[in-house]
């Protein structure tokens, strides 16, 4: 973006941008209370350099990359990945004249404000302390300045800005860079004492070096283009309502896997493939159900360091990943469904009864000429809705109802032992409507529920006919219940009858 401000002499645009990001970087990290050593000044840097946007000029690189140190010790510290923070104005184009005018304007109170505060970066309680000025004479003289710059830009659009945006302006112009800025190595030189006392940037730099925080070797860019390179990155999301699966998560992901967030990782495309059948195996026993991660990989610039991920591929990853459907994570494909629980011991014992019993009653059965009505019967009517049925059914208060249904996932038990919780099931008109998905479904009513209803779904959930072999068990186990199925879908025909069992009597 241009600022106003001619490019260093003897400078190419990388070399330039290089200069003053280190700079700014250095800066801001010493402020920070940060010992800056080199390899926290690379990754400082190179996280800036990877956020600045395609062909950024020196000055607009300074500016951004003070954005860029805060999120990149937001990262290494806290590990929270944000976007940058959205620097205003920064096409607007800044005239030397104004820094001058804004300096030649102020007394001494308001010279300390600009160079230590607005120059310097350090916050008034700081600027109270070194310059030996009240507080109160500090705050009145901010005011003055920020009324000052109102009337040096001469803009009517300035009047309405807030103060904090009003501030971001005044650090601009108060840290606008000489022209002729001097190679790094020259810096000390006593001929560029001059350029050095009038030059915000080059007056930083001296003190950054003479204060043994860089060298000047730190200002000089190397040879070409240093772009931070390309790497494959995954981002895992969990769903907040399975926070309480969150420690099973973070064991299935392993060491290779950081924290962006409290629900959400990142990790090498590499690893994520390695750490796959562990997050199969997870879903697969719902802890957490599939519906509640989801995650992509990406490749963009990035690099890592340590327990953090540098660069803009971070958030390209998590951006990906909140895009995806839950269920669905790159290289994975579509995550598992739940297994059927296993049945308990006490359910083979079960079991082993409810055959025993069917055997005596299917023999008992051939010499009973009719079955015993249901103790508590109910009236339904199935209605096709689409690939749902929409069930409307009557049934005593004090009748237990399970539903079951038949979809792709097989038979499923789909609302079980359900009493007083009809209610939200009522129509108002004194019956009970509710839809269901499936191929079939099916209500069960009984006196007291079906204990072993679970372990019966699921055995009949290998058999060829599901629903029918479950309502053979469930009947020949307990025939006083009342067991009402759809009636049967006929390919190409979407018309279906409607199974209308008598009302149960009073």
């Amino acid at each position: 973006m241009p600022s106003g401000i001619p490019a260093p002499r003897s400078h190419d645009r990388l070399a330039t941008v290089w200069f003053s990001v280190t700079v700014r970087v250095a800066w801001d990290l010493m402020l920070a209370g940060i010992r800056v050593r080199p390899a926290i000044l690379q990754d400082a840097r190179d996280h800036a350099l990877a956020s600045l946007p395609e062909g950024a000029g020196a000055d607009e690189a300074e500016i951004l990359a003070g954005a860029a140190t805060q999120n990149y010790l937001t990262r290494v510290r806290d590990g929270q990945y944000h976007r940058l923070t959205d620097v205003p104005d920064t096409d607007l184009v800044i005239h030397r004249a104004w820094r001058e005018s804004l300096f030649l304007a102020v007394d001494p109170v308001g010279d300390a404000v600009l160079r230590l505060h607005y120059g310097d970066g350090m916050d008034m309680a700081a600027v109270e302390r070194t310059a030996a000025i009240d507080g109160t004479l500090l705050l009145a003289a901010q005011e003055g300045i920020r009324e000052l710059v109102r009337e040096i830009v001469e803009s009517a659009e300035i009047d309405g800005w807030v103060d904090a945006r009003v501030d971001g302006l005044i650090h601009r112009i108060v840290g606008m860079s000489a022209s002729g800025c001097p190679e790094p190595i020259h810096l000390l030189s006593d001929a560029m004492r001059s350029h050095v006392d009038k030059c915000p940037r080059c007056s930083r730099a001296v003190r950054l070096i003479r204060g043994g925080v860089i060298a000047p070797l730190d200002l000089v860019a190397p040879g070409g283009e240093t772009p931070m390179k390309m790497s494959e990155v995954a981002a895992i999301l969990l769903h907040p309502d399975a926070r309480k699966h969150r420690k099973r998560v973070v064991r299935a992901l392993g060491p290779a896997a950081i924290s962006a967030g409290h629900d959400s990782w990142l990790l090498s495309r590499a690893d994520l493939i390695s750490v796959g059948p562990e997050l199969r195996a997870l879903t697969e026993d719902a802890h957490p159900p599939r519906h509640q991660l989801r995650g992509a990989v990406v490749t963009g610039p990035g690099r890592w360091s340590g327990t953090a991920l540098l660069g803009p591929v971070a958030i390209q990853a998590l951006d990906a990943a909140r895009a995806r459907p839950w269920s669905e994570v790159d290289e994975l494909g579509e995550l598992p469904a739940p297994r059927p629980p296993p049945p308990r011991a006490t359910w083979w014992w079960v079991g082993a009864g409810v055959a025993a019993v069917a055997s005596a009653l299917v023999g008992a059965l051939v010499l009973t000429p009719e079955a015993p009505p249901p103790a508590t019967p109910i009236a339904v009517e199935f209605k096709r809705i689409g690939s749902d049925w929409l069930i409307r059914f009557d049934a005593d208060e004090i009748a237990v109802v399970d539903v079951v249904s038949v979809s792709v996932d097989g038979l499923t038990l789909l609302h079980s032992n359900v009493s007083a919780g009809k209610g939200r099931w009522a129509t108002g008109q004194g019956d009970f409507e509710l839809l269901v998905p499936g191929s079939e479904v099916a209500l069960i009513a009984s006196e007291s529920g079906i204990p072993e209803l679970l372990y019966l779904v699921g055995q009949s959930r290998g058999q060829p006919t599901p629903m029918l072999a479950l309502q053979n068990w469930v009947k020949t186990a307990h025939p006083s219940v009342d067991f009402v199925a759809s009636p049967a879908i006929i390919k190409g025909d979407p018309a279906v009858p409607v199974a209308k069992p008598p009302k149960p009597g009073p």
